[in-house]
């Protein structure tokens, strides 16, 4: 993971990473539209908490449930690893967490890094978000967004760390994803409207369609 200290001069490299080697490779199996989570527990230590209740915060372990609030949940993935892409995915999320918020849901950003690069990446960017730090690719791999065998580094030029491909989800209050933005190839990353829309349609407990961004 990069780091974010004010004295580097470039926070992400620049390279963006767009040309994709072709091959035959293993294939990701991310969680879709439809599925229910396994069970999740997170952490409190290996995050950052800015919108929680703090009884929730005293917690060794968060269920989802306990991060969720009963609100519709954005989660979304990120690395420092994904260079230009990444940084423009942070600010797409920092953009839209506003939106989120006053549509009555919240946001959770899981970052590939510790602890420290979490906080130093909240502090240098001021984030307003709950971020929290998956090292290891535990979250990442509970997702299906990451896998040994599927080496991002092996097909996307630009990227040359062990990094889990982007991925945005909206989870309904009942813990169900509604929406799913997964972008293997680093070629289409997702859109806020359409994250908004399913944002609102879970807010409402209406079905998610496409023609619900417009309220959002």
């Amino acid at each position: 993971m990069k780091s974010y200290s004010h004295t580097n001069a470039i926070i992400w490299d620049s390279t963006f990473p767009v040309n994709i080697f072709k091959g035959n490779s293993p294939k990701l199996s991310p969680l879709k539209v439809g599925s229910r989570l396994p069970s999740l527990s997170i952490s409190q230590a290996s995050g950052h908490w800015q919108s929680m209740n703090e009884a929730a915060t005293k917690s060794h372990k968060l269920s989802l449930a306990e991060i969720q609030q009963n609100k519709p949940l954005t989660l979304s993935f990120l690395s420092g690893g994904w260079n230009e892409y990444g940084f423009k995915h942070l600010q797409v999320l920092k953009a839209s967490y506003q939106e989120i918020v006053a549509l009555g849901g919240d946001l959770l950003v899981i970052v590939q890094g510790t602890h420290a690069q979490v906080l130093e990446m909240v502090e240098y960017f001021d984030l307003p978000f709950n971020v929290v730090a998956d090292p290891n690719h535990q979250m990442a791999k509970l997702f299906g967004v990451y896998s040994q065998e599927f080496a991002v580094w092996d097909r996307i030029a630009g990227i040359s760390e062990d990094v889990p491909v982007p991925a945005t989800y909206v989870i309904s209050q009942q813990g169900r994803i509604v929406y799913d933005a997964i972008d293997e190839n680093f070629s289409k990353p997702f859109s806020p409207s359409e994250m908004l829309g399913a944002v609102f349609s879970a807010v409402h407990n209406i079905p998610y369609t496409i023609k619900y961004r417009a309220a959002a």
